[in-house]
């Protein structure tokens, strides 16, 4: 299955690329969704990695609009349609993005309303609007190497964990973070008088009342920012990092970086203390001999996987 839907991605990109060689026009594809979701069936995906893969990608604006049908009250479809929109645009961040929109509702029950239109836009023909956002693409970055921000450490200080993402309004840690997250463990191991605190973030808060989290869908609470640096704490506990260093806190819209959505929605740990020399933390095999079993921390990672 894998091996039909690469060959298919490959396929697909080879056409958009014919389609699109010297056109100077506005060219629309269409992603679809099931009923009620804002991810991608691996159809869809695939369909959307053959566009990902096109050449040329400084010739092209993208602009990115969200629907939905009908089914459903009107507030609830906008938001659904605005997290369809967001949710491909993450995808697309190798474009230059000038505008991602959840429209709404399109009127009847179609399944063919569930949809985001990408429409790619030549720059040449882009006619700056007041007020538009534009955001430029993100090129791939090197392995983040977090030993930097490691190197003398003070109590107070601010450490972002730059690599560390997570599902689309979820709490739950992508794959991709692994790397980040193992140097992390080397670190704090390398680091043992470090005591910290973990501190999720969100974006797209209210200025108004900063403390409001946001909604966790996978469980349906209004807690991301909480659960986002828990499930950061329970990897760490997993990995044999003593509790008595660590806890964790959800910062919910408290202290947004002003540089945007990418940069606000984050995990950070802060330095709490740097314990004497002497001090010695309880570590994996302390833990088990105290009769802090492991097996606990395993079952709650495992409802978050």
């Amino acid at each position: 299955m894998g091996f039909k839907l690469s060959y298919i991605s490959i396929y697909l990109t080879l056409f958009w690329s014919l389609t699109l060689m010297g056109q100077d026009k506005e060219l629309q594809f269409n992603i679809y969704f099931d009923h009620d979701k804002y991810d991608l069936k691996p159809e869809q995906q695939t369909r959307l990695d053959s566009l990902i893969a096109l050449p040329d990608k400084d010739r092209y604006d993208i602009h990115i609009n969200g629907f939905t049908n009908e089914i459903g009250s009107a507030k609830y479809n906008l938001e659904l349609s605005r997290k369809r929109a967001e949710h491909v645009k993450q995808l697309m961040r190798s474009f230059t993005i000038i505008s991602s929109i959840g429209q709404g509702e399109l009127g009847g029950e179609s399944a063919t309303n569930r949809r985001v239109e990408i429409i790619f836009h030549p720059k040449s023909m882009h006619i700056a609007m007041e007020g538009e956002i534009v955001e430029p693409p993100i090129i791939a970055q090197p392995m983040i190497d977090l030993s930097q921000r490691f190197s003398m450490p003070e109590v107070g200080e601010r450490i972002a964990l730059d690599g560390i993402l997570f599902y689309p309004d979820q709490d739950v840690i992508m794959d991709q973070s692994k790397e980040v997250l193992e140097q992390l463990v080397s670190l704090l191991n390398t680091h043992r008088r470090l005591k910290f605190k973990i501190m999720g973030h969100i974006c797209c808060g209210d200025p108004e009342r900063p403390a409001m989290d946001v909604i966790n869908n996978r469980t349906g609470q209004q807690d991301l920012s909480y659960a986002r640096a828990r499930s950061v704490y329970l990897y760490l506990l997993k990995k044999g990092i003593s509790r008595k260093r660590m806890r964790f806190m959800g910062m919910a819209y408290r202290f947004p970086t002003g540089l945007g959505d990418e940069f606000d929605r984050r995990v950070e740990i802060e330095i709490t203390g740097i314990n004497d020399p002497t001090d010695a933390f309880l570590e994996r095999s302390e833990l088990e001999s105290q009769g802090i079993k492991l097996d606990s921390i395993e079952h709650e990672l495992r409802k978050i996987d």
